[in-house]
């Protein structure tokens, strides 16, 4: 008797869960499109991943990748930038984070050659269909700071994704507050 009842309780459960989950899968488009723009010198990206996530009760928008640093010295820091666009390639809201060193569990300079990942967990779920990824700036070890060139971004944006007719203003947003 107690085993039947021990079922039906983990059968509700499951029952209760499954429509989260699936809110959580349904809530990414099926052709979404992660675009990488390396224009600079010194950091390559790759590995660039975004999707809408269900934990801790929530549907969470990410962001995952990877670089490399492909110049000679060591990089203190470097910004990553994600522009983002919905269903209709309307500009939306976008994101950036500082890199401090290797990544965010390890501040020491990223050394020439070497390389790591990490990411973003955002407050809520984000309708983006296409994101694109780039470095807007890189400190290297003797204080040198590089910027990107904003005409030569534009450039590689139209060669990379030629549907995109406005891409907005390619600085960084500012940072979401917590609601």
């Amino acid at each position: 008797m107690h085993r039947s009842r021990a079922l039906v309780i983990l059968l509700g459960f499951v029952g209760v869960l499954a429509p989260c989950v699936a809110v959580a899968q349904d809530s990414n488009y099926p052709g979404r499109k992660p675009i990488i723009v390396n224009t600079c010198p010194f950091v390559e990206l790759s590995g660039f991943l975004f999707l809408n996530t269900y934990a801790d009760g929530r549907t969470r928008f990410e962001t995952h990748m990877s670089w490399k640093n492909i110049g000679t010295q060591s990089l203190t820091a470097f910004e990553v930038v994600i522009l983002k666009y919905d269903a209709f390639d309307r500009r939306l809201i976008g994101e950036r984070w500082t890199v401090t060193g290797v990544n965010s569990g390890n501040w020491s300079p990223l050394q020439p050659g070497a390389q790591s990942a990490d990411g973003t967990i955002g407050y809520g779920t984000e309708e983006v269909f296409t994101a694109i990824a780039y470095v807007r700036a890189a400190r290297l070890a003797d204080n040198t700071v590089w910027a990107v060139n904003d005409s030569q971004l534009i450039t590689e944006l139209r060669k990379v994704i030629p549907g995109i007719k406005d891409f907005g203003d390619l600085k960084p947003d500012p940072k979401a507050k917590p609601q």
